[in-house]
């Protein structure tokens, strides 16, 4: 006879203290442009010993399944969260990325530096378009100067995430 192994329950009331500092990192991670619930999601892998499925996640979190899938699949994107394989009964487990280095550096390559490319691109656009005949005027020095500060915001950047990858 077989026997099934049950998967833990996880009671919000047992967890207050993870439950808190979990709402102030997802707060911190809105900043960065996440969504709160996000970070309280990493917040609970990063700090649980073992990995957590979904279930385990809605329940801890009193939060909806279709909230949780939205948001594992976000972080997942970024590889700020990675499958652990799988559990009871067949189960997708999950896990944070233990190499926060490699996520950070990652987010600010696969985000933030493709919004300053575009930034970039749309400042050449405008400075293009201040040279033509317009009834809107546009200040050519501080276009020039948006487009320095564009270049400096991605060499700043670029550097980061070298200096994150070369931390590795």
């Amino acid at each position: 006879m077989k026997i099934k192994k049950r998967e833990t329950k996880l009671k919000p009331e047992n967890f207050p203290e993870l439950l808190d500092t979990a709402e102030l990192i997802g707060e911190f991670i809105e900043y960065w442009g996440f969504k709160k619930v996000q970070g309280r999601i990493w917040a609970c892998l990063f700090l649980m010993h073992e990995p957590l499925n979904t279930r385990q996640l809605m329940e801890l979190l009193r939060i909806s399944n279709s909230l949780v899938s939205i948001s594992v699949t976000e972080l997942m994107k970024y590889d700020v969260i990675l499958e652990a394989g799988k559990g009871h009964n067949g189960v997708l487990l999950y896990k944070a990325n233990p190499e926060i280095g490699a996520v950070i550096a990652g987010v600010l390559r696969n985000r933030e530096q493709k919004l300053l490319k575009r930034i970039h691109q749309s400042a050449a656009r405008l400075r293009a378009h201040g040279a033509k005949d317009s009834p809107v005027k546009l200040d050519p020095a501080k276009v020039r100067q948006l487009g320095e500060w564009v270049n400096t915001a991605q060499t700043f950047l670029e550097s980061g995430v070298e200096f994150v990858e070369a931390s590795l």
